[in-house]
């Protein structure tokens, strides 16, 4: 085996190594766990914002009940002044009755409608509780978000800082590999799982472990290239 096919396997070993490294920093960046939780974050946001609108949909239709109930209370009050008018110049006692008989319905009737308003009234406060309450919880979760945004931000910016300083390495061990070799390597890098690189030793396949006929054998330890596994495919690199 000549020098230049020794040094040409090393590298390529090494290209094997820092593409490893590479795919370990971009599997870490992408399942940095801050992303789960800005997104569970954020739906839980969504939810809220939901909740919210639904709340505020109640509150209006509260605000609509309690305005008719206040014009039928003005209007019962209208009518008791009335009847009250009514009695207070009859003369007959009969027609007093009658009136007195009117007034007591209407009384009856505003007591109704002040307990109605009154319910309502309690409703509305409990609305504005429970606005209160999801909007002091949104605020929370917003925070939180913003926290966990901070810490995704540093780490990311740390593992990319890695990421970029072994993209360079490896263009720098990329530019020894002769053209072809580094063709072949690139073609392999997307069919072998990042394993694309073997050493051969004592006549077998590190990649596969599988030991080739002899005559495969005696061909991969005499060559002056790159060989390829007759069983994985894979680039070896033959050593002692």
């Amino acid at each position: 085996m000549n020098e230049e096919l020794k040094r040409c396997g090393a590298q390529l070993l090494a290209l094997q190594d820092v593409d490893a490294q590479r795919r370990d920093v971009a599997d870490r960046l992408e399942a940095l766990p801050q992303k789960r939780t800005i997104m569970a974050l954020r739906a839980k946001q969504q939810e809220g914002a939901q909740r919210i609108a639904l709340i505020e949909e109640k509150q209006a239709e509260a605000a609509q009940q309690e305005a008719i109930l206040n014009v039928d209370l003005a209007a019962v009050e209208t009518r008791i002044a009335e009847e009250q008018a009514k009695i207070d110049a009859a003369t007959d006692h009969r027609e007093v009755a009658r009136l007195t008989q009117e007034l007591d319905t209407l009384a009856r009737r505003k007591d109704a409608t002040e307990d109605k308003n009154l319910e309502l009234l309690q409703k509305q406060q409990d609305l504005e509780n429970l606005l209160t309450d999801t909007n002091d919880k949104i605020a929370a979760l917003e925070q939180r978000e913003r926290a966990e945004i901070a810490a995704y931000q540093e780490q990311a910016t740390a593992l990319k800082a890695e990421l970029a300083a072994l993209d360079a390495q490896r263009a720098q061990v990329a530019a020894t590999l002769p053209g072809d070799v580094l063709e072949r390597y690139d073609a392999l890098a997307g069919q072998k799982g990042g394993v694309v690189v073997a050493r051969f030793q004592k006549g077998r396949c590190q990649g596969c472990s599988i030991v080739p006929p002899t005559a495969d054998r005696a061909r991969i330890e005499a060559s002056d290239e790159i060989e390829v596994c007759p069983h994985c495919r894979r680039l070896l690199v033959v050593e002692p």
